[in-house]
């Protein structure tokens, strides 16, 4: 009885052996790298419950539970090929990419499926040998426990796998927003193709019908023409915006305020490709969800100019610009408002150095937040901003101080009731310098764009000489019925687009 009992606790010992050298060196080597395309990425398998989680550093993951088996499995995107995704986008398209990442990927599951085996095989057998040395039968034992488990688990993961799962995922980081935004990003889907063909012909109907007030303030022939945006957030909608700004005003050169990204990644540089589109100087100064990587990558950009404590002269224009102190891509585990104001407003004394070092003024200073350039108030005409999403102006001690909303539409935002914003962009209209006189703004127009509607708002407002005030042009077309103003916007002709379609 007594040999009987031994040999029965050998046996279990043989089995808990093999699995638990199994689990080890599964938790240690089971996994694999595979190029989907333009993508890395990293595929693990584990013991664990029958899920499939899909990580997607930093916004988070999403969790499906696809399968039934006793094997977790984990696709972590490591890097992007972004020349290669640019040029598959290109030449290519999205669908096509698709189909080239899904049809690759049966192959990378297979490499990982039979790594995983051999890896669990390998570990039980290394496992056994250390317990039981030459006892050939318990390391027999042992490794036929992982044999019989590892083909088991992969046979009914693949069995019962499930991918419409994903219909219905578990989120967590930033994406646990995903539940709010997927409904509406459905539902608008359909009009985006709609909203990028009207674009066009509203912005350019728009600028056709405003250069025709004859109330216009005018800054003479020779008027240097500025397009001050911010706040992109990755948005393709709110980059075309701005170019059909800068085509159909003419603008001499962009100024950007800041957060062209949303999370400072090197993924997200793919959104630089689209600055040579403007076919203008660039100028462009760090927001607090813009990375030193990002501003890196944007100075290889030729038609760049990235401003981080420095001056340049454009068309006339001397431009100085300073990149935030902040990168709080992640709002929730970031600096509280509080601690943030304060080091934005700790640069304030360096931006009032940098510019009493200067023969004279800059005729702007471009910062991402204009708590930033509050010591300056009174020492130069104008500070241009953004980061806050909603387009304001004031005066401080004779400096005007001009907040554009987001260009962007607040990036994902965008489409989500309550959340989107407008797409917003202004133009500045400059007086060249005269008779020894700089450079001084005239007017400024404030330009909206509903993605929901359609509608474009442009409201123009004039400086008054000597005043220190702002005056919004009463002259042109009035508002039809139902168009508004948004909050926060002065007074100034609304343009609905229904008045600025193409003929």
């Amino acid at each position: 009885m007594n040999r009987t009992r031994r040999r029965v606790i050998s046996v279990i010992a043989a089995l808990a052996v093999g699995l638990a050298g199994a689990w080890a060196a599964l938790s240690i080597a089971g996994f694999t790298h595979a190029r989907l395309g333009p993508f890395d990425v990293r595929f693990d398998a584990r013991f664990g419950p029958g899920e499939t989680t899909l990580a997607l550093p930093p916004l988070g993951e999403l969790t499906a539970n696809t399968h039934t088996s006793p094997l977790s499995l984990r696709a972590t995107l490591e890097g992007v090929s972004i020349r290669d995704l640019a040029d598959d986008l290109r030449l290519t398209g999205t669908h096509a990419l698709i189909d080239r990442v899904l049809g690759e990927l049966p192959s990378k599951i297979r490499l990982l499926a039979i790594r995983a085996g051999l890896v669990g095989i390998a570990g039980a057998l290394i496992a056994a040998l250390i317990a039981f040395r030459t006892r050939w039968r318990l390391v027999a034992i042992s490794v036929g426990s992982a044999v019989v488990l590892m083909a088991g688990s992969v046979t009914a993961s693949y069995l019962t796998y499930r991918p419409e799962a994903f219909r219905q995922p578990t989120f967590s980081g930033s994406l646990a927003l995903a539940p709010q935004l997927i409904g509406p990003v459905q539902t608008a889907t359909n009009r985006i193709d709609l909203f990028r063909e009207e674009l066009a012909r509203v912005v350019d109907g728009a600028a056709r019908v405003y250069a025709s007030i004859a109330s216009s303030p005018s800054a003479g022939a020779d008027e240097v023409t500025v397009l001050h945006i911010s706040d992109i957030h990755l948005s393709p909608l709110g980059m075309e915006f701005a170019q059909q700004l800068a085509s159909a005003f003419h603008v001499d050169f962009v100024v950007d305020t800041g957060d062209i990204t949303s999370f400072g990644t090197p993924a997200e540089a793919l959104i630089l490709a689209e600055v040579p589109g403007f076919h203008v100087p660039y100028l462009f100064v760090r927001g607090n969800h813009d990375s030193v990587a990002i501003e890196d990558e944007l100075r290889k950009v030729p038609n760049a100019v990235v401003l981080d404590g420095q001056t340049v002269v454009e068309h006339g224009l001397r431009v100085y610009g300073l990149g935030d102190p902040v990168f709080t891509p992640n709002k929730l585990a970031g600096l509280n408002d509080a601690a943030v104001a304060a080091k934005v407003r700790a640069v304030g004394p360096r931006i009032a150095a940098d510019i009493a070092a200067q023969p004279r003024p800059p005729d702007i200073v471009a910062v991402h937040d204009d708590r930033m350039a509050e010591d300056v108030a009174g020492r130069t005409p104008l500070v241009i901003s953004g980061h806050f999403h909603v387009a304001s102006s004031r005066y401080v001690d004779g400096t005007l101080f001009l907040r554009v909303g987001s260009t962007g539409g607040a990036g994902a935002n965008v489409f989500v009731p309550g959340h989107g914003v407008p797409l917003s962009a202004e133009i500045l209209h400059f007086r060249p310098a005269l008779n020894g006189e700089p450079p001084s703004l005239v007017a400024w127009d404030l330009v909206t764009q509903s993605p929901t509607t359609g509608d474009i708002t442009i409201s123009r407002n004039t400086v008054r000489s000597g005043a220190g005030g702002v005056s919004p042009t009463p002259a042109g077309p009035t508002a039809s019925p139902g168009s508004t103003v948004s909050p926060g916007m002065p007074t100034g002709s609304v343009l609905p687009s229904q008045s600025f379609m193409a003929r």
